[in-house]
């Protein structure tokens, strides 16, 4: 792996989707698919490509049901529908609502009629607050064939943020047993496929972002991916991309064998050397899990342990250069700013526990080096990030 950075990822703005994948939104509840491959699922990956289709014939109403990561309060919906595959079969009469329980009761969002291939029509919602999205497509725009629906977006901000089970354990998938380890807000682990690793993960509540790296044809291949863990724990829901692609390279599924982690062949855990390794490495580290505040560089409690692996890291380095990066929401001038003053309170954190002030340095980057497209929440998160660099 070539390099590695170091991501800070606060909570989600009222920008985001909070009903992507990205932001850790899983479909409880959905109708019958296409081939069973156009499933619910790829109405929140955020792509307008992919989506959900109908059985040939079956046209009539279709109910989904999206948990969302949190307690929300919405008050904007949007649908996309212009790259459904033929005339006709594009959502036109769709309804939303709002419930605290996956079956309800239903508080009326919006009522919403589609134009016919457009995507990003957004409507304006009675706001209300719940964790479960309802969603049912009433009609089409009048095919006899398919009921097709591209993408589905919310609108709104976290009221309540909820906490999650450790997600430690042994999962099974097609692509071997994945083997996650949850220390605080840090993830790593390996899945025994073409030597998978799960590098410099963090947590931010039920949604861990990472690096893939696998060997293909004798070398080091590597790129972001996420897993999304239901409130149970007991299975996940996964996406990898190749390296800044938009659209995912694939689709991980894995259910819970064990909570005793156990060992792949080819890796020992050592989680708290990875940073170390990478500098040693490419001279440039990437660690996901600590937060900030939104727009703000308040660190966040649970960014503790990652700020301690840092320190001793930090302690048996000459020097260091802490790189702060954001997003493109704001202005330009906005985000320089905020990039400088996250990548000051790092440094901050760290001389505060010990480490000499004089071996360190801080950059700010603002929006200008993307590490992801910012058309998504998920890729927005993999932008707002620091690197350190020796």
């Amino acid at each position: 792996m070539r390099w590695l950075l170091l991501c800070l990822i606060p909570s989600l703005a009222a920008a985001d989707n909070l009903a992507s994948f990205g932001a850790g939104a899983l479909i409880v509840k959905e109708p019958a698919a296409y081939d069973g491959k156009w499933s619910g699922f790829w109405l929140l990956d955020e792509d307008p490509h992919s989506g959900y289709a109908s059985p040939k014939g079956d046209v009539g109403a279709k109910e989904f049901v999206i948990e969302l990561a949190d307690v929300d309060r919405i008050d904007q919906l949007g649908f996309d529908i212009a790259d459904v595959d033929g005339e006709g079969r594009g959502a036109r009469a769709v309804t939303a609502e709002l419930g605290d329980a996956v079956g309800g009761p239903w508080k009326p969002l919006v009522a919403a009629t589609l134009v016919a291939g457009k995507d990003n029509q957004r409507f304006k919602a009675t706001p209300q607050t719940g964790r479960y999205l309802r969603v049912v497509i009433k009609a089409n725009q009048g095919s006899a064939d398919y009921v097709e629906l591209m993408g589905v977006a919310a609108y709104g901000t976290v009221v309540a943020k909820q906490t999650m089970p450790d997600a430690s354990g042994a999962y099974r998938s097609e692509f071997g047993t994945f083997r996650v380890a949850q220390r605080g807000v840090q993830g790593v682990g390996c899945y025994e496929h073409k030597e998978g690793l799960i590098q410099n993960g963090g947590f931010d509540g039920r949604v861990l972002r990472f690096t893939w790296s696998e060997t293909v044809d004798g070398k080091r291949s590597s790129g972001p991916a996420v897993l999304v863990f239901p409130a149970d724990g007991k299975t996940f829901l996964g996406l990898w991309w190749n390296g800044a692609d938009v659209t995912p390279a694939g689709r991980w599924d894995g259910v819970l064998e064990s909570r005793t982690i156990g060992v792949c062949p080819h890796y020992a855990f050592a989680p708290q050397s990875a940073v170390h390794d990478a500098l040693a490495q490419s001279g440039r580290a990437r660690v996901y899990g600590i937060l900030f505040d939104t727009d703000s560089d308040r660190l966040k409690p649970e960014s503790t342990a990652v700020l301690d692996e840092l320190v001793a890291v930090a302690k048996a380095e000459k020097s260091l250069t802490i790189e702060g990066h954001t997003d493109n929401t704001g202005t330009p001038a906005h985000n320089q700013t905020l990039s400088e003053q996250r990548a000051a309170a790092v440094v901050k954190y760290l001389v505060a526990h010990g480490v000499a002030a004089a071996r360190l340095t801080t950059k700010g980057f603002g929006a200008t080096v993307p590490v992801s497209t910012n058309d998504t929440a998920l890729g927005r998160s993999q932008n707002r990030r620091v690197e350190i660099t020796r």
